[in-house]
């Protein structure tokens, strides 16, 4: 089915409407909220941009804080989808970004602040309590679905660099999640939501209590979480905007039907004329059928080429192969048979999570508390897939025993390619499974009046397993590919006993033992045992630990010169992790076509010495209200060493940070910062060991600049090398801010900020694909020690690992504007508040280059796809986030909204939107623009006093997301590595539609 039956589950649909009306209704006889109460001062937050405890107002770097009245106030059950409303953040790796991408982070969220975090690490540093928690990925990164959504107090976000008051990985800010430890009383939630096309069920339990023991000394939180959400997929199938199949496509040496070439720059041929790129639909995979069909390439005989079979496999009929279709034949194509791009990209991965949570502590003097927090998590997580089928490659016989006569005579002895999806009988799927520590001990007190100070010590252990279903094992499906008649390749009459061929022979491979032909033409013709035979399971085990030792201390050195007391702190931590990737004792595990790389593993100790000043120099003066400055340093030494190769390594780096502010008059205060931040490469790119690509795949082949006239996808069959290297250097970032923050005496409760931000890193981590390592080399003399040459034309190998590229700067402006009104300031006697909120970020600068030699790229504003194998996402020029909520006791209405404005598809290309078009360029595209889209939400809420109320509720609570069920714009190949996951970028835009969720809370 196109989509799914809108009326399926439609009461379970209707009750989010059932509870946004009661809500509505139940409003209307509420009293007006007493003027006193109206007029009291919201709680103070304390945010974390430095060391040193400060009110948010005053903090000097941009900070942004969500409460967790706020994301109740939104129906928000995932930490994951509190940090998507920053629109600083990038959410590359989340749930609904898998599609066909088999990923061992499947299903995971990952903070990433300004889309800065390359592929295989982390430039975001994520902290709970203020305190680093176990990577959870082998990139460092940590899943924000292991967080215990229910118990967090607020998330905490600076965006800026923070590496001298929190260590490495904190180049583009810090995250912190700060969970609410002094709760009292129990808590519980339970939930429901959906699409209103009836899928994406998504069920959420919660359960959370807290009391004090021991006189009052002690206090216990305890609490847990369970959700499961089924997932939607897949794309083509469910979604109408997705069913249209847009693709980006290269009309650049394309094969016919007869053979002859076509494309942008041979004149004459049907597509000449068209740019070398284009968007358009219907995106195909290459003579992709679940028929099976004949490639339209050598060696087999012409009139034999474009041919397909029938259902039964018994004869053949004619295949369309649509346009576009390279003369590789493989990549996607526009149009004729066969099956969807996006027939198996899941739009959202189905998962489930539990949470549990313990934190404790106990005054043990009147000057000392030992404390402690547990948390256990587990989760599972799955996308579907493409199974590998026969490679382009692989050529059948035409004496195989499963050809009909028709084919066999139009071959006349030629040999054949496949194309065959295989996805119907043998369909893959890419799971993961993961276990999770995280234990904290710890004593804290205070000396003196005006010191304080802690210790502890943390353990942390992630074991997650990962399975792919179906791998193709290639010289097993080579043999059984190889079908032939048993008594006529013993020379004798046909007898119907179809064997594997490598069976027969005088020495047969020990590998042939137990071969089951494979039947791949037609449909449903592929046995069980064929399918064991060839097509194998491969798996994944990543065991971490993570130990951390800490110690610090803060508070007044003396009483300052005037303007208030100097604050100081001063620390140091040990942190030692360990990690490794193993793939079970799977036989030949190299000779497979999808497998998770090869065993590696290494340890990674760090030791960190930080201290920190603040010092007020004026308060309250003729020429300030405050100024005040603040300074931070770090010393991190990184020791390194590689399990596989015994190789070791130690790196020592300085970071540092000045900040200040100032204060001219009441009500405006400027702000400004300049620090050095530092980050060294993390386990999976020091480590990753992988196996070279299958020379001639579409992973296999590079387009040689030696050669030419080449096609896009390539012309040189070669191997390419990708993983981690263990030379890479430590990067390096130097962030400035500057800003400005306005809370007039003229319009209490409004507050205004603006800050503009640059962050400029050196020796930044990268993953450049070969093809890109190739076009350094020919055109800059760049990497070609890289590039394995055995004549001057001719490439045999490329080392694709991971490098230290150049320089990566970002420049922009975040804002936010905040304003809250009692309504009985606009009329004596109107109840209730109404608040406004507003979230922008503005993005003029993400310029990346090379080396010195080469030209700066800028890819500000692009929302197509991802860049560089997605070691960095490019952001839309302007991102909002708006809040509208209007409160009434216990009635609350919240209307919140997030715009994407249109952007450029792909800056290193051009098209009629952009100067100097011309169709003949090898970088002109058809179309070189994405649309702009705006997502509206609304959700309510109503709390039913128990007993004497006060504390004691139910509340009932309803929101719908994407109200409007705003389609997604046109932007193909966003969101994966392996090409085009989706006809659109879901990093930037909703792919799920409209859906609602509807729960009730209860507190006493």
């Amino acid at each position: 089915m196109l989509f799914c039956n809108r009326t399926k589950n439609r009461f379970l649909a209707s009750s989010a409407m059932f509870a946004l009306s009661a809500a509505v209704l139940s409003s209307a006889p509420v009293a007006a909220q007493d003027d006193q109460q109206a007029e009291e001062a919201r709680d103070t937050i304390l945010v974390t941009g430095t060391r040193i405890k400060r009110d948010g107002f005053n903090e000097p770097t941009p900070a942004t804080v969500f409460d967790a009245q706020v994301t109740q106030d939104l129906g928000i059950v995932n930490a994951g989808d509190i940090v998507e409303l920053i629109p600083q953040n990038s959410s590359f790796q989340s749930d609904a970004t898998a599609g066909i991408t088999a990923g061992a982070d499947v299903g995971a969220s990952f903070a990433n602040l300004r889309g800065l975090n390359p592929s295989a690490g982390t430039r975001t540093l994520t902290l709970v309590n203020t305190r680093r928690f176990v990577p959870t990925s082998d990139g460092g990164a940590v899943d924000l679905n292991l967080i215990p959504t229910a118990m967090i107090e607020r998330v905490e976000t600076v965006t800026g660099g923070a590496s001298a008051a929190y260590g490495s990985d904190a180049i583009a800010g810090v995250v912190n999640i700060i969970l609410d430890t002094d709760l009292e009383g129990f808590r519980a939630q339970v939930d429901y939501g959906q699409t209103f096309r009836g899928d994406g069920e998504d069920f959420h339990a919660s359960l959370v209590y807290g009391t004090a023991f021991g006189g009052g000394r002690g206090h216990v939180v305890v609490g847990g979480e369970y959700q499961k959400k089924d997932g939607i997929g897949d794309c083509s199938g469910v979604r109408l905007w997705c069913a249209e199949g847009w693709d980006v496509f290269t009309n650049d040496n394309d094969i016919l039907p007869d053979g002859s070439l076509t494309g942008y720059n041979i004149p004459s041929s049907p597509t000449f004329g068209q740019p070398n790129y284009v968007i358009a639909p219907d995106s195909k995979q290459a003579f992709n059928d679940s028929h099976g069909v004949v490639r339209n390439r050598n060696p087999a005989n012409p009139d034999a080429r474009n041919m397909r079979f029938n259902d039964d496999g018994t004869a053949v009929l004619d295949f369309d192969p649509g346009i576009y279709v390279n003369s590789n034949t493989f990549g996607p194509r526009s149009g004729g048979d066969g099956e969807s791009t996006y027939a198996d990209s899941d739009l959202q991965t189905p998962s489930e999570r539990y949470v549990g949570y313990l934190y404790g502590e106990y005054e043990l003097t009147d000057a000392l508390i030992a404390f402690t927090e547990v948390t256990y998590a587990h989760t599972e997580n799955s996308n579907s897939g493409v199974t590998a089928g026969p490679r382009s490659t692989f050529f059948v016989n035409p004496d195989n025993a499963f050809l009909p006569d028709d084919l066999v005579a139009l071959l006349d002895g030629t040999q054949f390619s496949l194309g065959k999806d295989v996805d119907n009988q043998i369909p893959a799927l890419n799971s993961a499974e993961a276990d999770v520590w995280r234990a904290v001990v710890g004593l804290q007190g205070g000396l003196g009046d005006n010191w304080d100070w802690d210790v502890y010590y943390q353990y942390g252990s992630n074991k997650k397993h990962r399975d792919g279903r179906y791998s193709r094992v290639n010289t097993e499906f080579q043999y059984a590919l190889d079908a032939v008649d048993e008594g006529e390749f013993l020379g004798g009459a046909p007898n119907g006993n179809i064997v594997c061929r490598e069976t027969l022979m005088a020495d047969p491979d020990p590998r042939s033992q137990g071969c089951a032909p494979l039947n791949l033409f037609g449909l449903d013709n592929l046995t069980q045992a064929a399918i064991d035979y060839a097509y194998r399971p491969v798996v994944q085990d990543f065991d971490y630990t993570q130990q951390v030792i800490a110690v610090s201390i803060s508070g007044n050195l003396f009483d300052g010169i005037g303007a208030g007391p100097v604050g100081a702190a001063v620390g140091a931590e040990y942190r030692a992790e360990e990690g490794e990737v193993t793939h079970g004792n799977i036989p030949n595990y190299n000779d497979y076509a999808f497998t998770f790389g090869t065993d590696y593993g290494g340890t990674i100790d760090v030791i960190e010495a930080f201290g920190e000043l603040n010092v007020p120099l004026l308060a309250d003066s003729p020429i300030a209200e405050l100024l005040e400055v603040n300074g931070a340093v770090r010393w991190t030494q990184n020791k390194a060493r590689n399990a596989s190769t015994g190789e070791e390594k130690t790196t020592d780096k300085v970071s540092y940070k000045f900040s200040g502010i100032w204060e001219p008059v009441d009500g405006v205060r400027v702000r400004g910062s300049r620090s050095r931040d530092i980050r060294a490469a993390g386990f999976r790119e020091l480590f990753n060991q992988q196996v070279p690509t299958e020379e001639g795949s579409s992973q296999g082949i590079v387009d040689n600049f030696n050669i030419p006239g080449s096609p896009g996808l390539g012309d040189d069959p070669t191997p390419i090398l990708n993983g981690g290297s263990f030379a890479l250097a430590p990067e390096s970032a130097d962030t400035t801010t500057l800003g400005v923050v306005f809370s007039p005496a003229f319009a209490p409760g409004l507050r205004l900020s603006a800050d503009w931000y640059q962050i400029e890193v050196s020796d930044t981590v990268t993953t450049l694909p070969g093809q890109r390592i190739v076009d350094f080399c020919g055109e800059f003399d760049l990497f070609c020690d890289r590039i394995t040459f055995a004549s001057p034309t001719d490439i045999t190998f490329v080392d694709a690992r991971q490098v230290n590229l150049g320089s990566l700067k970002v420049r922009g402006f975040d804002f936010e504007l905040a304003y809250n009104l009692p309504l009985y300031e606009l009329k004596q006697g109107w109840g209730g508040d109404v608040s406004l909120r507003l979230l922008a970020n503005n993005q003029y600068d993400f310029k990346v280059q090379a080396d010195p030699t080469t030209p700066v790229i800028d890819y500000a504003g692009q929302t197509g796809p991802v860049r560089l194998g997605g070691d960095f996402n490019p952001s839309p020029d302007w991102l909002f986030v708006g809040f509208l909520a209007y409160d009434n006791g216990p009635f609350n209405v919240t209307v919140s909204a997030r715009h994407v404005t249109s952007g450029v598809y792909d800056v290193e290309k051009i098209g009629p939107q952009d100067a100097g078009y011309d169709p003949s360029l090898p970088d002109s595209i058809n179309d070189n623009r994405v649309d702009s889209a705006t997502y509206v939400n609304l959700a309510m809420s109503y709390e039913i006093a128990l007993g004497s109320g006060g504390d004691q509720y139910v509340e009932l609570f309803g929101s719908i997301e994407n109200l409007f069920d705003t389609k997604p714009p046109v932007a193909p190949g966003g969101g994966g590595l392996g090409g085009s996951n989706y006809p659109t970028n879901p990093v930037h835009f909703d792919t799920f539609g409209s859906r609602f969720r509807a729960g009730a809370r209860v507190r006493f």
